[in-house]
């Protein structure tokens, strides 16, 4: 994990100039912040862009021909992406994000996705605010993607390591063929999802929550998943406030159509799109309010098994969860 002692680019802070403040939430999967994006891209004056880190980190990695030639796990998703490719089903997925791609101007391909471009388009002047949700993973070594001479502030999304590993396991069960899952016994998360570090999600982002309270963003706060989804008639206000966005009752609701989303996420539309036919990821992208989570914190779906893996990926990640936790806006 590559955080220095200083950053290593000057990061100024807030300031009362006239230009628009970019809003970085750092997030770990699965803690409601596509729900968040969505609900923001409702807000007066507001920009919004989805994961567009993670593009660049895809381009490095996944999309990347040259990347861990020969490991095993790397080769089996290679190999199963070519094979869900020639899936008539999936042909006509890619045929329609490409027609909708096409529709939009704020959907960029793929390729364009580098960390010097990234930043580009983040200082560009635009509107009052510019709202950035991405995986803290993603900006690891990658500092200088971050937009400079503007001012920024930066929110960091949990969720109990339980809820977060069970969930995200559900959605790695696609990874191979979008359309056709295998079996909860059969997925192995770090294999499945191996261009992500499972097993450090957690400490990268406290790392880097550490470093921007330290030495970019002192007012930097902690927002809980769980509680923004339970009662966001609270949680919404006090996040707004913290951000200097003036807030309205109408921001609890918004449409459900994921044309809105289509039509105003900056991004990658594999970022946006893609996640829309997925079933266990188009519930945020259609929804229209944050919906109650069914379990208590901490309590996943009795459906959703924890393995050894999954048990040895929480263990680590709890005390770092709950420094964080205890610091949350409530």
């Amino acid at each position: 994990m590559n955080f220095p002692g200083k950053p290593e680019i000057d990061i100024p802070m807030m300031t009362d100039d006239d230009q628009g403040l970019r809003i970085f939430a750092w997030i770990v999967p699965r803690v409601c912040s596509t729900a968040l994006l969505k609900c923001m891209s409702f807000v007066d004056d507001t920009e919004v862009w989805m994961e567009p880190y993670l593009a660049c980190w895809n381009n490095h990695t996944i999309y990347n021909p040259e990347w861990r030639v020969g490991d095993p796990p790397v080769e089996r998703m290679r190999e199963a992406r070519r094979k869900s490719m020639r899936d008539p089903e999936v042909i006509k997925l890619f045929d329609s994000i490409r027609t909708k791609t096409a529709q939009y101007e704020n959907l960029f391909p793929q390729e364009k996705f580098t960390y010097p471009w990234v930043k580009k388009q983040l200082e560009k002047p635009g509107k009052k605010f510019v709202f950035v949700k991405d995986f803290a993973f993603t900006i690891d070594g990658h500092f200088e993607g971050l937009p400079e001479n503007v001012p920024t502030r930066h929110l960091f999304l949990i969720r109990h390591p339980k809820d977060v590993y069970t969930s995200w396991k559900r959605t790695a069960l696609t990874r191979r063929n979008p359309v056709k899952p295998i079996s909860w016994d059969e997925c192995h998360v770090a294999d499945e999802i191996c261009y992500m570090p499972a097993p450090e999600l957690y400490q990268i982002q406290y790392k880097l929550w550490r470093h921007v309270k330290e030495h970019i963003d002192p007012d930097a706060f902690v927002v809980d998943g769980h509680d923004l989804a339970s009662n966001p008639e609270v949680i919404l206000p006090k996040l707004f406030e913290r951000l200097g966005i003036p807030f309205k009752e109408s921001y609890l609701e918004w449409s459900a159509d994921p044309e809105a989303a289509f039509s105003s996420w900056n991004g990658s539309p594999l970022e946006i799109i893609l996640p829309s036919y997925n079933p266990t990821s188009s519930r945020a992208v259609h929804c229209s309010k944050f919906a109650a989570p069914q379990t208590p914190r901490g309590v996943p779906n009795p459906k959703w098994k924890i393995t050894e893996e999954l048990r040895a990926y929480i263990d680590g990640a709890m005390p770092l969860y709950e420094e964080m936790y205890a610091s949350r806006i409530k």
